[in-house]
């Protein structure tokens, strides 16, 4: 009889049978075993160097070795980041290392190597990133001035280029390291005090530090030429530096005197130039104080004053303003834009400014369209009769010494007439701005100030023209073609070189120059080329800046007010109110981030970039009635009552009120120095740096009466100190440059 096991007992049996079968299967004929395979080998991950120190900008190259495995490839990450980045450095699948171009902080990282076969077997390397060695390679200016007299010393501003500056860079000045301004990447300044030995030596040689980590001095060098003998007055360096810049201050004047007009021009037009910023994300584009600020921060404290006011001359004559074009944006560009061709050709200028798209939007260039009777659209006239009557030509022909061209019946003679115009309207059709990212526009497109306009030649007019002096632009030329032979029609046409040089002369030295004037600057604008004293500035090319600026700065005429006993009553011009704020400031030596003076020049008549018309903040043509008859006073036509006025309260509140917000005027120094030399000599030295010697015997006793009015006690070489200016300041003597 069959009997049933248990179900559990029956299913061990049954694996008893097959676990001997595998047995016996798997035995040798020795008896002998196979032993199991040894477990998997764990993959390692090394990286070399395991440390490493790399100045930022610089290079070090990695390898990972890799254990483990067949597969030894690796991916390479810094801080976690596969690849880095700009902030820590980048690194290739090669593992070569990139260092930043800025030193992080904190400037430690990990470069990690990650196993390709097996993403958990890594290896790092602790690196640290040093500042990279500074490279210098220049110094303006080359020639400083000095005094070699025992314990004497002289202060200049002086400022180095080069690259790889770091934040916290100082100035190695002989050996010295100075207090310095790290102003960017490739530029550093600072205030350098010349000893007497410095200046016996004849020469400093000059280096820049990095801080640490890394601390290090540059492996290059510059060195600036001292030099011990004046050449030039105190009062004709005053009046070079009012008209050269805005304003002169204490060390400049002093650096003049020891190095001359010419050598002064050459080192401002090898100066770094100051600029403008755009504008950052979160700013109001449509909001210009920024802009503000930093022209008159610029104007302050930057070196490169001669290209300053060259850019400031040119934006007041090539007028863009702010009334119609309300984008910072738009301005940033075009400011820029006459930094760069300060001191280039005026041809140039025409060119660039013609192409800019702040121009286009503002005098209707952009979106120009050719010809269409049938549609109702013909050519805008706006820039093309702008551009001969305010930038270039004038409204009436000249001689070459700026006097009036005349008829049989002694009558002017105009330059164009109103077919010209309309050619010149046409000759620049087809011109837009730029696509904005992501835009596909043909015709028209909206405006966009980050790039020149350019040319879409299906809106050209392509028919011949008749242009000034009967001069033709063939049919069917680009729209280039058509824009370079009207430029060049205008530059070359007589009248351009006396108009222009009127107009910068008025900018730099004198409202109403001479015929005589006139003609020798003229004369340089057709030559390009201008030779004083053993130096030659320009290049030869008609309308070079740097001749033409020199020119107009070292003419005997500008020159002649250097002597007192020589100015002529027709000479100088008023100081309209940026400049004579600036100049203020300059000679104070104010700290101030130009804040407050936007609208302090705004009160007085001139917010600057909001020329209400486009003839400028005043026109070049304004004149005022004399016993004489009348005489150019372009300036004069923002000088009221009421502007004269706020002038006086301007210098009340700067002298007298103790909260100026951002702005700070230290009075201290000139207190001192009436302490020390008595209150008769203090106010020959004003009359010295402020009026050119000039100062009438009514005024001295206006300004002594009221010194000696000041009460006694503490405070009283103060504010004796902060009286006489008070008075020379707000003066008409002061107020008009001559």
């Amino acid at each position: 009889m069959r009997r049933n096991l248990p179900r559990g007992i029956a299913a061990i049996l049954l694996v008893v049978p097959a676990l001997a079968l595998q047995a016996a299967c798997g035995s040798s004929g020795s008896g002998s075993t196979v032993p199991p395979p040894p477990p998997p080998q764990a993959i390692t991950v090394q990286v070399q160097p395991s440390t490493a120190n790399v100045r930022a900008g610089e290079q070090q190259q990695f390898t990972a070795s890799v254990t483990g495995t067949s597969n030894t490839a690796v991916t390479w990450s810094i801080n976690g980041i596969a690849g880095g980045d700009d902030t820590v450095g980048r690194i290739d699948a090669s593992g070569l290392y990139t260092g930043p171009a800025v030193m992080p902080s904190p400037n430690g990282a990990i470069v990690r190597a990650t196993s390709v076969a097996n993403s958990t077997a890594s290896g790092t390397s602790a690196l640290s990133i040093l500042n990279p060695v500074p490279i210098v390679t220049g110094a303006s200016p080359t020639v400083l001035g000095a005094s070699a007299q025992a314990g004497a010393s002289t202060t200049t501003l002086l400022t180095v280029t080069g690259s790889k500056f770091a934040s916290g860079a100082r100035l190695v000045f002989g050996g010295q390291a100075v207090n310095t301004t790290v102003v960017s990447s490739t530029q550093v300044s600072a205030a350098v005090t010349i000893t007497a030995a410095q200046a016996q030596a004849g020469s400093v040689t000059l280096r820049v530090n990095n801080p640490a980590p890394g601390a290090v001095d540059s492996t290059t060098s510059a060195s600036v030429t001292i030099r011990t003998a004046t050449v030039v007055s105190p009062t004709a360096a005053v009046r070079f530096l009012e008209q050269a810049t805005f304003g002169p201050t204490i060390d400049s004047i002093t650096q003049l005197q020891y190095v001359g007009f010419e050598q002064f021009l050459q080192d401002q037009f090898n100066a770094p130039a100051s600029t403008f910023p755009d504008p950052l994300p979160a700013d109001n584009v449509n909001d210009p104080t920024t802009l503000q600020r930093r022209f008159f921060t610029n104007a302050f404290y930057m070196p490169d004053q001669l290209r300053q006011r060259m850019a400031y001359a040119l934006h007041k004559i090539w007028v863009v303003s702010w009334v119609v074009i309300d984008r910072w944006d738009a301005f940033a560009g075009y400011l820029r834009m006459h930094q760069g061709h300060a001191f280039g050709t005026y041809r140039q200028v025409m060119e660039n400014v013609t192409l800019n798209p702040a121009m286009g939007a503002y005098q209707d260039i952009a979106n120009n369209d050719k010809a269409n009777p049938a549609a109702g659209i013909s050519c805008n006239e706006n820039y093309g009769r702008e551009l001969m009557q305010l930038f270039t030509i004038g409204v009436w022909q000249r001689n070459q010494d700026g006097t009036l061209k005349l008829d049989a019946q002694n009558n002017p003679m105009p330059t164009y007439d109103q077919t010209v115009v309309e050619n010149n309207a046409c000759a620049l059709t087809g011109w837009t701005y730029q696509n904005l990212p992501g835009q596909n526009r043909n015709w028209p497109r909206p405006p966009n100030f980050t790039g020149l306009l350019v040319a879409v030649e299906s809106h050209h007019d392509t028919n011949a023209k008749t242009l000034l002096n009967n001069f033709s632009l063939p049919a069917n030329q680009t729209a280039y073609q058509d824009l370079t032979g009207t430029l060049d029609n205008i530059y070359t046409y007589p009248s351009t070189a006396p108009h222009v040089s009127t107009l910068l002369i008025q900018q730099f030295v004198t409202s109403n120059p001479s015929p005589a004037y006139v003609k020798r600057v003229a004369d340089v604008f057709d030559s390009g080329t201008f030779s004083s004293n053993g130096f030659t500035f320009g290049n030869g090319q008609r309308g070079d800046l740097r001749a033409l600026i020199a020119a107009i700065l070292l003419d005997p005429e500008a020159r002649r007010g250097d002597d007192p006993a020589q100015t002529f009553v027709s000479d100088g011009k008023l100081r309209e109110p940026i400049l004579w704020v600036t100049g203020i400031f300059r000679m104070l030596g104010a700290t101030s981030d130009g804040g407050r003076v936007i609208n302090d020049t705004a009160n007085m008549g001139q917010r600057y970039l909001f020329p209400p018309t486009v003839f400028s903040y005043f026109s070049p043509d304004f004149a005022v009635n004399t016993p004489g008859g009348a005489v150019p006073g372009p300036e004069l036509q923002l000088h009221t009552t009421a502007t004269s006025l706020t002038r006086a309260n301007f210098i009340n509140t700067i002298a007298y009120n103790s909260n100026l917000g951002s702005t700070s005027i230290d009075y201290t120094p000139w207190a001192a120095r009436l302490t020390q030399v008595g209150q008769s000599q203090f106010l020959d030295e004003l009359n010295l740096v402020l009026l050119h010697g000039k100062m009438s015997a009514q005024m001295r006793t206006s300004i002594t009466n009221a010194m000696n009015a000041v009460p006694a006690g503490a405070s009283q070489d103060i504010n004796k100190t902060k009286a006489a200016l008070y008075l020379i300041f707000s003066s008409s003597q002061y107020q008009v440059q001559r």
